[in-house]
């Protein structure tokens, strides 16, 4: 007889022999019986409540073709096969249905084909089921018990934490604390997307190739480590994904929240915290409008990214992605262009600036603008110092406040309102305390490392590491005008620009710098609150390469040059917030410019803050 033998675990443990037992008996069974083994099937970590036909390694041998390949199924238990009794219901049937035999080892005189022994095979189903879900009864009380005394009921860290052994009731118990390790990963992660304007695709191909393990690997060498017996320790290889590191960076795990199916558990109308936290509130809802931003960036370019992706723009604000072609010159060989294209086709709107840029161009004058600009600059260590702004928590806790108030208004009950009138002067306890707070801002700290720029990019090899270094740095190169007229525009970040001394000079009274950002004197608020919209900021960055063509026209010849920008002044009203981009002549005599290529930096020297590091929607 044709024989398939069964074996399944529900978990798969290194120090659990079942699977092995398993293999032992049905090889046995089939040279005692002299069948013949058509294949050994293994379904490990399957729980006996899944479908047989939705398994992973059964399944595939109850549909065409391999159906036909074996005559009997053979298993250690009956159990084995399902713990579902309505699943076994439905296997007896399609087993009479197809003419196939099961052979259940421990109890020999099991046959479907008659009614006393289809009734008796029932009934160890049904018990098989009801143990089942007097287990999973239980576990769900018991995680239900962790969640409200705050200790981990078991299963996946959360990427970026762990568990910590503690005693609890004067037994050991888990609890889930920050791990250094992954936080730290996840603090670069939210810098490189939300500061340096990176994506997510381009964070998964470097941390797969600094072998960076997803979470589950992770947890599992963790495991390996600490010696637990009881833990699987083998890690599957999986690879980060832009859809895996979404699903990390948009957990509200990384706030220290706790969470049930994905969804913050509240007490009293506020978020539990369970452990602490990664990201503010605020960083957190920045991250969140980053990833949005990325998600509808649109259509995605057919294209394998090249050693300059995340760091080429245009002047319209979206990356530039690479292309080639092919022509045939007139005697008869072939010739292969490689450039540089806008990625406005790929988010479905038109660019004017769209013109195709030679990459070895763009490559050797990105190589020269960074050289000549920061060459001589001591490398710097930034460290993150987080603040302390409470203005999320009393957010929430005004809205606790509130809705306990409409929750009184309705309760019929004294108790009822008894205790959610003691939570709401709790929490208005807590917000009295929490608006008494003074507000410390996030900052960085920076130690220098005594190697410049120019030391570091003379001993790469390489440019994939050269590029490295302008990515982690934050630079980036806008490309404006053509390629026979080109204006390029070098971009570095605040940090680069306040040691470079570069800060924009405060040509408008109503205006004070504080800490290098613009605000309005009378109201307080900062001026970028003016440039949200997006059809504002294109325009600005429309009016930066408009004067920056007329900066290169009169190069060398400042009178013509404020001529030709109070023309442009006449020529269309500009708002408060632009005419802070004309007064190119000033900044150029500032800093004594006496070549081409700081003259095509004026604009991005002169950008606004609501453009300041924004490169992803202008």
């Amino acid at each position: 007889m044709k024989v398939l033998p069964v074996k399944r675990i529900s978990r798969d443990t290194e120090t659990s022999s079942a699977l092995e037992r398993q293999d032992i008996e049905l090889r046995e069974a089939v040279a005692v019986g002299g069948h013949e083994l058509v294949h050994m099937v293994e379904d490990a970590t399957v729980s006996g409540a899944v479908n047989l036909d939705e398994r992973p390694s059964l399944g595939e041998w109850l549909t065409e073709p391999k159906v036909h390949e074996w005559e009997a199924l053979m298993v250690t238990t009956q159990d084995r096969i399902t713990r579902d009794d309505m699943h076994w219901w439905q296997f007896v049937g399609w087993v009479l249905k197809h003419n196939k035999s099961v052979i259940v080892l421990d109890d020999p005189s099991l046959d479907l084909t008659t009614e006393d022994g289809r009734m008796i095979a029932g009934i160890k189903a049904t018990q098989a089921a009801k143990y089942r879900k007097t287990v999973q009864e239980k576990k769900l009380k018991q995680t239900a018990y962790y969640r409200e005394v705050n200790l981990w009921s078991g299963g996946v860290w959360p990427f970026g934490y762990r568990t910590e052994a503690i005693m609890f009731n004067g037994s050991k118990r888990l609890r889930l604390v920050k791990d250094e390790y992954t936080a730290g990963l996840i603090r670069e992660a939210y810098e490189s997307i939300v500061d340096l304007g990176s994506n997510m695709n381009r964070i998964c191909i470097d941390w797969n190739a600094r072998g960076i393990l997803t979470a589950t690997d992770y947890q599992k060498t963790e495991n390996a480590k600490a010696n637990k017996q009881e833990a699987n320790t083998k890690p599957r290889g999986v690879r980060w994904q832009p859809s895996i590191l979404k699903t990390v960076l948009s957990s509200p795990t990384l706030m220290g929240y706790a969470t049930h199916k994905g969804s913050i558990i509240r007490e009293d109308g506020l978020p539990v915290q369970r452990s602490e936290p990664i990201l503010t509130r605020s960083e957190f809802d920045r991250l969140q409008e980053a990833l949005a931003t990325y998600r509808s960036a649109g259509r995605r370019p057919h294209y394998p990214p090249t050693v300059l992706s995340g760091l080429l723009f245009c002047i319209c604000g979206l990356p530039l992605y690479s292309n080639s072609s092919r022509r045939k010159l007139a005697d008869g060989s072939y010739r292969e262009y490689r450039y540089y294209l806008c990625a406005a086709r790929f988010a479905d709107r038109m660019c004017p600036y769209r013109v195709s840029w030679d990459r070895e161009y763009l490559k050797e004058s990105l190589e020269s603008y960074f050289l000549e600009t920061v060459g001589d600059l001591e490398i710097m260590n930034r460290a993150f110092v987080p603040g302390r702004d409470r203005t999320a928590e009393i957010t929430e806790l005004e809205g606790a406040i509130e809705n306990l108030a409409q929750a009184i208004a309705t309760a019929e009950s004294s108790i009822a309102i008894t205790a959610l009138t003691s939570a709401m002067e709790r929490h208005a306890r807590n917000l009295e305390t929490l608006r008494s707070l003074p507000v410390v801002p996030s900052s960085w700290t920076e130690v220098g490392t005594g190697v410049t720029y120019r030391e570091k990019w003379n001993v790469q090899e390489d440019w994939e590491a050269k590029a490295e270094i302008l990515r982690r740095g934050g630079f980036k190169l806008y490309c404006a005008g053509t390629p026979q007229a080109p204006s390029l525009h070098f971009q570095m970040p605040e940090n680069i620009e306040r040691r470079l001394d570069l800060s924009p000079i405060d040509y408008r009274p109503e205006i004070e710098l504080r800490e290098g950002i613009p605000y309005n004197r009378e109201s307080g608020e900062p001026v970028a609150a003016r440039l949200e919209p997006p059809e504002r900021r294109r325009r600005l960055f429309e009016r930066l390469a408009l004067v920056s063509e007329h900066a290169v026209g009169f190069h060398g010849d400042e009178d013509r040059l404020d001529q030709a920008i109070l023309d442009l002044q006449h020529r269309e009203p500009w708002t408060a917030a632009e005419r802070w981009l004309l007064p190119l002549s000033a900044m150029a005599r500032r800093l004594q410019v006496t070549d081409l290529h700081r003259v095509q930096r004026l604009p991005q020297l002169t950008r606004t803050a609501g453009l300041r590091g924004d490169s992803k929607e202008p």
